[in-house]
């Protein structure tokens, strides 16, 4: 196995395993849509006084009502905190997955040598950018051949002489053909450096960092904050705890006592007041409890299996170049040449590429 064989390898088993967790994309998606539902609820549902079974939109144009939700904003992100703080440190002692990838970084990043700078821009990046690119138009052929006509896939497929002047002539075969030269091998060894496509490179000054480093990095995770994950944890759950306090509290809960002062329903109240505050807090307290799993794994395990996987790749290469140094400088000694040029020596090399 070569080397770009094994950081696609690895790679790829990589994205397998983050595959499983929501895309950045994927996430904000969610989010809105769950926010969009929830303001649907809000606005059929949640100005409305069960009590009297009447509508009050007055309440949102109201400072305490929208203090109430704060409030409740507050005491449901501390006690998120609460819950991850106390799961948080046995998440990380029983996660065998990171043990397993802090024991493997220690190991390959002894490794590291001079050349890691160069084999991570000159090598790896550009991998990752060609990656990126045969992705990109491999979507393209996936949506050209989603909204196109099978016998139109069939003809560009066949390969009998009398289809051929039809397939020049074939919008399908002519877009396809495009595509498959734009994504060729040819097309990518002349063109990359001018490739425009979005990806994302590693940064090899990272490596010099703790895992924790403040220093952003791409292609794979290489860094990791637990005060991050605290923070994107804790602001996932505002719009959706805006929305339900919104809700709960325009059911009359938190409108004022007065009006049930001549009622019993005061008392219910009360305690139905009561218990919404101290079920959104045991909520998000084991809500907290829950999430710290998915820290430990975002901001310490992914960061450290990216970091070998790029380690991994680079000692690989590191063998591979050497092993052709050797047989080059053999094929120099088989052929009695005492003193090499620089230019002989990388054609020797070239070859043994090739």
């Amino acid at each position: 196995m070569n080397y770009y064989e094994g950081v696609n390898k690895v790679n790829d088993s990589i994205e397998l395993v983050s595959g499983l967790i929501s895309s950045k994309r994927e996430f904000i998606i969610k989010q809105t849509a769950n926010s969009v539902l929830l303001f649907i609820i809000l606005i059929v549902f949640g100005c409305l006084d069960f009590a009297t079974l009447t509508f009050h939109a007055e309440y949102l144009l109201t400072a305490s009502y929208w203090g109430t939700i704060g409030t409740k904003l507050v005491a449901a992100i501390c006690a998120l905190n609460i819950g991850i703080n106390m799961m948080l440190d046995n998440e990380i002692k029983k996660s065998e997955e990171l043990r397993r990838n802090i024991s493997n970084y220690n190991r390959l990043i002894a490794l590291k040598d001079t050349d890691f700078e160069y084999y991570v821009t000159k090598v790896f990046n550009p991998k990752l950018k060609e990656k990126a690119y045969k992705n990109e138009i491999n979507k393209k052929i996936y949506t050209l051949n989603k909204f196109s006509r099978r016998k139109d896939r069939l003809l560009y497929s066949s390969e009998l002489p009398e289809n051929q002047e039809k397939k020049k002539k074939n919008h399908y075969c002519v877009k396809r053909a495009q595509l498959e030269e734009l994504k060729s091998d040819e097309y990518i060894a002349k063109n990359l450096d001018s490739i425009a496509v979005h990806y994302k490179e590693v940064d090899p000054a990272v490596f010099e960092l703790e895992i924790n480093g403040a220093q952003k990095s791409a292609g794979v995770k290489v860094t990791g904050s637990i005060t991050t994950g605290r923070i994107r944890e804790s602001s996932t759950i505002i719009m959706s705890m805006l929305a339900i306090s919104m809700l709960t509290t325009s059911f009359g809960l938190t409108a004022s006592a007065e009006e049930f002062e001549s009622q019993m329903v005061r008392f219910w109240h009360y305690c139905l007041k009561a218990v919404e505050d101290v079920g959104v807090v045991l909520w998000q307290f084991f809500n907290g409890t829950l999430r710290a799993r998915k820290i430990v794994s975002t901001q310490l395990t992914q960061p450290y299996a990216g970091r070998n996987a790029v380690l991994q790749a680079y000692v690989n290469w590191r063998e591979e170049t050497h092993a052709k140094q050797s047989a080059a400088f053999q094929e120099l000694s088989d052929d009695n040449i005492v003193e090499v040029t620089e230019d002989q020596y990388k054609q020797l090399i070239q070859q043994q590429e090739q």
